[in-house]
Protein backbone atom coordinates (compact mmCIF):
# COMPACT_ATOMS: atom_id res chain seq x y z
CA UNK A 1 0.00 0.00 0.00
CA UNK A 2 1.61 3.32 -1.05
CA UNK A 3 2.21 5.94 1.60
CA UNK A 4 0.32 9.25 1.52
CA UNK A 5 2.68 12.17 2.11
CA UNK A 6 1.04 14.73 4.42
CA UNK A 7 4.20 16.65 5.27
CA UNK A 8 3.47 19.64 2.99
CA UNK A 9 7.15 20.45 2.48
CA UNK A 10 7.95 22.62 -0.57
CA UNK A 11 9.68 20.90 -3.54
CA UNK A 12 12.76 23.09 -3.00
CA UNK A 13 13.15 21.72 0.53
CA UNK A 14 12.58 18.10 -0.50
CA UNK A 15 15.16 18.41 -3.28
CA UNK A 16 17.69 19.89 -0.87
CA UNK A 17 17.11 17.11 1.66
CA UNK A 18 17.42 14.42 -1.00
CA UNK A 19 20.63 15.96 -2.34
CA UNK A 20 22.15 15.89 1.14
CA UNK A 21 20.85 12.36 1.83
CA UNK A 22 19.09 13.56 4.98
CA UNK A 23 16.91 10.78 6.40
CA UNK A 24 14.01 12.56 8.13
CA UNK A 25 12.44 9.29 9.20
CA UNK A 26 15.73 8.02 10.58
CA UNK A 27 16.09 11.25 12.53
CA UNK A 28 12.52 10.75 13.85
CA UNK A 29 11.32 13.96 12.26
CA UNK A 30 8.54 12.10 10.51
CA UNK A 31 6.34 9.13 11.40
CA UNK A 32 3.93 6.89 9.52
CA UNK A 33 0.37 6.59 10.82
CA UNK A 34 -1.80 4.09 8.94
CA UNK A 35 -0.02 4.79 5.68
CA UNK A 36 0.11 8.57 6.19
CA UNK A 37 3.49 10.29 6.46
CA UNK A 38 3.32 12.97 9.17
CA UNK A 39 5.83 15.35 10.66
CA UNK A 40 6.98 14.86 14.26
CA UNK A 41 8.79 17.12 16.69
CA UNK A 42 10.03 16.50 20.24
CA UNK A 43 9.35 18.93 23.04
CA UNK A 44 8.86 18.66 26.77
CA UNK A 45 7.86 15.49 28.48
CA UNK A 46 4.81 15.58 30.68
CA UNK A 47 5.19 15.38 34.41
CA UNK A 48 4.14 12.08 35.96
CA UNK A 49 2.21 12.12 39.24
CA UNK A 50 -0.30 9.98 41.14
CA UNK A 51 -3.81 11.32 41.77
CA UNK A 52 -5.92 10.89 44.92
CA UNK A 53 -7.28 7.56 43.61
CA UNK A 54 -3.81 6.15 43.03
CA UNK A 55 -3.91 6.48 39.24
CA UNK A 56 -0.85 7.78 37.39
CA UNK A 57 -1.46 11.06 35.59
CA UNK A 58 0.65 12.83 33.01
CA UNK A 59 0.49 16.44 31.91
CA UNK A 60 2.76 18.95 30.27
CA UNK A 61 3.33 20.74 26.97
CA UNK A 62 3.51 18.77 23.74
CA UNK A 63 4.84 21.82 21.92
CA UNK A 64 5.95 25.33 22.81
CA UNK A 65 5.01 28.33 20.69
CA UNK A 66 7.42 30.96 19.38
CA UNK A 67 10.52 28.88 20.12
CA UNK A 68 12.87 28.64 17.09
CA UNK A 69 14.71 25.33 16.69
CA UNK A 70 16.73 23.62 13.98
CA UNK A 71 15.31 20.80 11.87
CA UNK A 72 17.63 18.31 10.13
CA UNK A 73 20.66 20.19 11.39
CA UNK A 74 19.47 23.59 10.23
CA UNK A 75 20.70 25.39 7.09
CA UNK A 76 22.07 24.87 4.52
CA UNK A 77 20.28 21.52 4.10
CA UNK A 78 17.74 21.73 6.92
CA UNK A 79 15.91 24.77 8.24
CA UNK A 80 15.05 26.79 11.33
CA UNK A 81 11.45 26.30 12.38
CA UNK A 82 9.04 28.12 14.69
CA UNK A 83 5.54 27.05 15.64
CA UNK A 84 3.46 30.22 15.83
CA UNK A 85 1.29 31.00 18.83
CA UNK A 86 -2.16 29.54 18.26
CA UNK A 87 -1.09 27.03 15.60
CA UNK A 88 -2.94 24.24 17.45
CA UNK A 89 -6.07 26.22 18.35
CA UNK A 90 -8.27 25.07 15.47
CA UNK A 91 -7.37 21.40 15.87
CA UNK A 92 -8.19 21.57 19.58
CA UNK A 93 -11.40 23.54 19.03
CA UNK A 94 -12.63 21.14 16.35
CA UNK A 95 -11.86 18.19 18.65
CA UNK A 96 -9.64 16.27 16.25
CA UNK A 97 -9.25 12.64 17.30
CA UNK A 98 -5.84 12.78 19.01
CA UNK A 99 -4.26 9.86 20.86
CA UNK A 100 -1.67 9.60 23.63
CA UNK A 101 0.82 6.92 22.56
CA UNK A 102 4.26 5.53 23.30
CA UNK A 103 6.69 6.06 20.40
CA UNK A 104 3.83 7.03 18.06
CA UNK A 105 2.56 3.45 17.98
CA UNK A 106 0.58 0.76 19.73
CA UNK A 107 -2.36 0.90 22.11
CA UNK A 108 -3.62 4.37 23.00
CA UNK A 109 -3.11 5.37 26.63
CA UNK A 110 -5.58 8.23 26.23
CA UNK A 111 -7.75 9.71 23.49
CA UNK A 112 -9.60 12.96 23.01
CA UNK A 113 -12.63 11.20 21.51
CA UNK A 114 -13.09 9.12 24.67
CA UNK A 115 -12.31 12.16 26.85
CA UNK A 116 -9.34 10.41 28.44
CA UNK A 117 -6.91 12.92 26.91
CA UNK A 118 -7.39 16.66 27.36
CA UNK A 119 -5.76 19.25 25.11
CA UNK A 120 -5.56 23.00 25.57
CA UNK A 121 -3.83 25.61 23.44
CA UNK A 122 -2.69 28.54 25.58
CA UNK A 123 -0.14 31.31 25.12
CA UNK A 124 2.72 28.95 25.97
CA UNK A 125 1.87 26.06 23.66
CA UNK A 126 -0.19 22.89 23.43
CA UNK A 127 -0.86 21.51 26.88
CA UNK A 128 -2.00 17.93 27.37
CA UNK A 129 -3.27 15.99 30.37
CA UNK A 130 -4.38 12.40 30.85
CA UNK A 131 -5.25 10.15 33.77
CA UNK A 132 -3.81 6.76 32.87
CA UNK A 133 -5.24 3.33 33.62
CA UNK A 134 -2.99 1.96 36.35
CA UNK A 135 -4.18 -1.60 35.58
CA UNK A 136 -2.56 -1.53 32.15
CA UNK A 137 0.82 -3.32 31.93
CA UNK A 138 1.90 -0.72 29.36
CA UNK A 139 1.06 2.10 31.77
CA UNK A 140 2.96 0.34 34.55
CA UNK A 141 6.02 0.00 32.32
CA UNK A 142 5.79 3.62 31.19
CA UNK A 143 5.29 4.89 34.74
CA UNK A 144 8.38 3.03 35.91
CA UNK A 145 10.48 4.31 33.00
CA UNK A 146 9.39 7.92 33.54
CA UNK A 147 9.82 7.76 37.32
CA UNK A 148 13.39 6.50 36.81
CA UNK A 149 14.10 9.14 34.19
CA UNK A 150 14.68 6.53 31.47
CA UNK A 151 12.06 8.17 29.26
CA UNK A 152 11.97 11.94 29.55
CA UNK A 153 10.89 13.32 26.18
CA UNK A 154 7.63 13.78 24.34
CA UNK A 155 6.88 14.14 20.66
CA UNK A 156 3.79 15.09 18.72
CA UNK A 157 2.71 14.07 15.21
CA UNK A 158 0.99 16.60 12.98
CA UNK A 159 0.16 17.80 9.49
CA UNK A 160 0.97 21.39 8.58
CA UNK A 161 -2.06 23.17 7.11
CA UNK A 162 -0.69 26.72 6.87
CA UNK A 163 2.93 27.85 6.83
CA UNK A 164 5.31 30.58 5.73
CA UNK A 165 8.87 30.24 4.40
CA UNK A 166 11.53 32.84 3.75
CA UNK A 167 12.91 33.39 0.24
CA UNK A 168 15.59 30.68 0.34
CA UNK A 169 13.46 28.16 2.28
CA UNK A 170 15.76 28.07 5.32
CA UNK A 171 13.26 29.53 7.80
CA UNK A 172 9.80 28.10 8.33
CA UNK A 173 6.95 29.46 10.42
CA UNK A 174 4.12 27.00 11.08
CA UNK A 175 0.81 28.83 11.39
CA UNK A 176 -1.72 25.99 11.68
CA UNK A 177 -1.52 22.24 12.21
CA UNK A 178 -3.81 19.25 12.39
CA UNK A 179 -2.92 17.09 15.39
CA UNK A 180 -2.70 13.29 15.27
CA UNK A 181 -0.96 12.12 18.44
CA UNK A 182 1.10 13.06 21.46
CA UNK A 183 3.70 10.45 22.39
CA UNK A 184 6.17 9.70 25.13
CA UNK A 185 9.27 8.65 23.20
CA UNK A 186 12.46 6.70 23.83
CA UNK A 187 14.47 8.73 21.33
CA UNK A 188 13.52 12.37 20.69
CA UNK A 189 13.42 13.98 17.26
CA UNK A 190 14.90 17.35 18.21
CA UNK A 191 16.54 17.62 21.64
CA UNK A 192 16.56 21.41 21.26
CA UNK A 193 13.01 21.57 22.54
CA UNK A 194 11.98 22.63 26.00
CA UNK A 195 12.00 20.09 28.87
CA UNK A 196 9.22 19.63 31.43
CA UNK A 197 7.50 22.98 31.14
CA UNK A 198 4.71 23.22 33.68
CA UNK A 199 5.10 26.72 35.04
CA UNK A 200 2.38 29.13 36.00
CA UNK A 201 4.76 32.06 35.63
CA UNK A 202 5.41 33.68 32.21
CA UNK A 203 7.80 31.73 30.00
CA UNK A 204 11.33 33.17 30.13
CA UNK A 205 12.83 34.80 27.09
CA UNK A 206 13.98 32.01 24.81
CA UNK A 207 17.34 32.38 23.09
CA UNK A 208 18.18 29.70 20.49
CA UNK A 209 21.32 27.79 21.44
CA UNK A 210 23.98 26.55 19.00
CA UNK A 211 23.41 23.22 17.25
CA UNK A 212 19.81 23.12 18.38
CA UNK A 213 20.73 22.55 22.03
CA UNK A 214 18.83 24.09 24.91
CA UNK A 215 20.73 27.04 26.37
CA UNK A 216 21.97 26.73 29.95
CA UNK A 217 20.10 29.90 30.90
CA UNK A 218 16.82 28.53 29.57
CA UNK A 219 17.30 25.17 31.25
CA UNK A 220 17.93 26.86 34.60
CA UNK A 221 14.94 29.17 34.19
CA UNK A 222 12.62 26.26 33.43
CA UNK A 223 14.01 24.24 36.32
CA UNK A 224 13.35 27.13 38.69
CA UNK A 225 9.83 27.60 37.33
CA UNK A 226 9.05 23.91 37.80
CA UNK A 227 10.21 24.08 41.40
CA UNK A 228 7.99 27.12 41.99
CA UNK A 229 4.97 25.44 40.33
CA UNK A 230 5.10 22.45 42.64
Amino acid sequence: MPEIDLRNLPPQVLERIDAASVDLRGERLEVVDRGRVLEARSFATGELRVDDDGNPTIDGYATVYEFPYEVAGGPPYGWVETIAEGACVKSVRERDDVRLLVNHDGVALGRTRSKTLELESDTTGLRFASTLDGRSPLVQTLSSAMARGDMDECSFAFQVLRQEWNADFTERRILEVKLFDVSVVTYPANPAAVAQLRATEPVPEIIPAPEGRMSVALARALRDQLATAR
